[in-house]
């Protein structure tokens, strides 16, 4: 059974825990990402591996609580896009969107070149029929919807668990149930390489990236998107590190030397040292590859596309990408699966399938790095600005304090993490790589200046004729003609918080007009203000009972210059439209007048 969204234009719930807890935990693609991140783990940590695994996962889970915080506030699709948009500013919102655009588009495709370099090698097919085997069904389970790929998810996911779970099973048989104890002191390793391993081991527990942009289709966003956060990350990272430790003790017990020429080293051991059923494992993970290739592109596609229609439900895209088909995103659809089938098929027709995985694998690291980042810093601004309301309410003692500003510092802990790993990242691989993600901050960027140039009146004045029908048509457009129309722009002095909040937060308002039982403005309340409310205040508050911003009104027959003027005078984003009687009969904001602005065309002069 699914629930209406409050919002009309937003995706039915329909997603439970278990949908979304399988589809993410399939996007972390669990084998995949232990033969390729966790191979590289265990080359540069050796016998410590299992502990850099700890280590890295521990380090995710910081980002993972940010995001959980932020999943409490915030329960419209879009995910880091909407934090962005919401905490800090529509424009870094939209920087945002369009790097986790490029993440998750790139990280669903380095596990398709992954999966499909280890196909080829070991069922030895060619590179364009596994890309036909993984794609056609991906694209499919896109098209038709994200219930019928958490379907799919739940189904090859146990599998998959119950592969890893036998060959780590296994190994201990063939060690004859051997194991020794991590310890750095007695398996020494340089800094660098165990900095470096920890950097790989981060990029295996990562599958929750996909979650928090889904939110608008899961059933109880705030309870279900954090603890599939947490879920996620502590099974993907304990069954990761399990599955290491085998790998790392069997090489240790049967003194198994790889060779530095091998490619696959950790299918190279499953097939030559796991005896007589080395054979059957060997082929296993190549068909448990391509499901995990298939769930990667399921998961982080279904994500992307989710950020692009809330984007353009927005209007921060065009808003083509809003458009439903039976309740389905399906313009976002075909455009990102469009995207998903002709990149790798461009890229593959240069580079083979090993490098494009390094390419891609490296590219979109950095492009998540960044996205924790953003949301790190939108948790910021919210716990900060929480601790000192808190703070100010009365005297309290330093360890009170300190808990009042928790999130602020659990963030702040989260954005040192995540800048000090993108800026290392970012210096040590490759140059070109870093280039191609600054290339893209820099389109995004460049984006971001036009849009907001475009929606804006030119400073210089146009004295032509031209200019002159131009600013005859700008005082023709009265107020009334911008009104916004949604309800939940203006509330009134006995609504309820609980209801308010999640009523901007579904419209992606900043905030609403408070009016009296006549319908008179008297005062402002922002999304802002209400998020740092504690939760027992917003459950059972009145708009009452919350300070109010100052209303700045403007009357419905005043036309678009003076909108204009009224609000950079006032230093304000949203205007109360009053009729002649002092009633609020709408308000109007930033992107109501620049959008009105937008239609007005010039003459043709000839």
């Amino acid at each position: 059974m699914t629930e209406a969204s409050d919002n009309k234009g937003e995706l039915e719930r329909h997603l439970t825990f278990k949908d979304v807890f399988f589809l993410s935990f399939g996007g972390m693609s669990p084998l995949l990402s232990i033969l390729t991140y966790g191979a590289f783990a265990i080359t540069l940590a050796g016998y410590d591996a299992p502990l850099v695994m700890i280590i890295g996962t521990l380090l995710v889970l910081v980002n993972g609580l940010s995001v959980t915080q932020l999943s409490k506030r915030f329960s419209t699709s879009g995910g880091y896009y909407t934090y962005a948009f919401q905490a800090l500013s529509a424009r870094i919102g939209f920087d945002t969107g369009w790097m986790y655009m490029f993440y998750s588009v790139l990280y669903g495709l380095a596990y398709l070149v992954g999966g499909l370099f280890i196909i080829t090698t070991v069922l030895g097919i060619s590179t364009y029929i596994a890309f036909l085997i993984i794609m056609v069904p991906s694209i499919t389970f896109l098209i038709i919807g994200v219930t019928m790929s958490a379907r799919y998810a739940i189904f090859a996911v146990i599998i998959e668990i119950g592969l890893m779970l036998s060959i780590a099973f296994y190994s201990f048989f063939v060690t004859k149930g051997t194991a020794y104890i991590p310890n750095p002191v007695v398996y020494p390793i340089s800094g660098g390489d165990f900095v470096l391993g920890i950097l790989f081991a981060m990029g295996i527990p990562t599958g929750y990236g996909s979650i928090a942009p889904v939110s608008g289709e899961i059933k109880n966003p705030k309870k279900v998107v954090g603890r599939s956060v947490i879920t996620v990350i502590l099974v993907g990272g304990s069954l990761a590190t399990f599955m290491i430790y085998a790998i790392a003790n069997l090489i240790l017990q049967n003194h198994i030397t790889i060779p530095v020429a091998d490619k696959l080293p950790v299918i190279g051991i499953i097939q030559h040292d796991f005896g007589g059923a080395g054979r059957f494992f060997y082929y296993a993970v190549a068909i448990a590859t391509i499901n995990d290739s298939i769930l990667a592109i399921l998961s982080f596609g279904t994500a992307a596309i989710r950020t692009l229609f809330r984007m353009g439900y927005d209007r921060t895209l065009p808003s083509v990408f809003a458009h439903k088909v039976k309740e389905k995103p399906m313009f976002a659809t075909l455009f990102i699966s469009g995207i998903l089938v002709i990149l790798p098929l461009i890229i593959l027709n240069y580079i083979s399938a090993e490098t494009a995985f390094i390419i891609l694998g490296t590219i979109s690291a950095l492009g998540g790095l960044f996205i924790h980042v953003s949301a790190n810093f939108s948790l910021l601004r919210i716990g900060l600005r929480k601790g000192r309301r808190l703070m100010i309410r009365a005297k309290k003692t330093f360890f009170t304090t300190l808990s009042d500003f928790k999130e602020f510092f659990l963030a702040l802990t989260g954005a040192v993490i995540s800048s000090i790993v993108l800026i290392y990242s970012a210096y040590s691989t490759v140059p070109v790589y870093t280039t191609v993600f600054l290339v893209w901050i820099v389109i995004g960027f460049i984006l971001s200046e036009v849009k907001g140039i475009i929606g804006k009146t030119p400073n210089d004045v146009d004295i032509s004729k031209e200019g002159i029908i131009v600013a005859q048509n700008l005082m023709n457009v009265s107020v009334s003609d911008m009104i916004n129309p949604l309800k939940e722009a203006i509330v009134s002095i006995n609504d309820s918080l609980k209801d308010v909040l999640n009523g901007l937060l579904s419209k992606n308002l900043p905030g609403a007009i408070v009016v009296d039982s006549q319908k008179r403005p008297i005062g402002k309340l922002e999304v802002v203000n209400l998020l740092l409310l504690p939760k027992s205040s917003i459950e059972n508050g009145k708009v009452r009972q919350i300070h109010l911003e100052r209303s700045v009104n403007i009357n419905e027959r005043e036309n678009v210059a003076d909108a204009v003027r009224v609000l950079k005078e006032n230093n304000v984003n949203i205007l109360t439209v009053i009729d002649q009687s002092g009633m609020a009969k709408g308000v109007i904001n930033e992107r109501d007048v620049l959008a009105k602005l937008s239609e007005i065309d010039k003459p043709d002069i000839v």
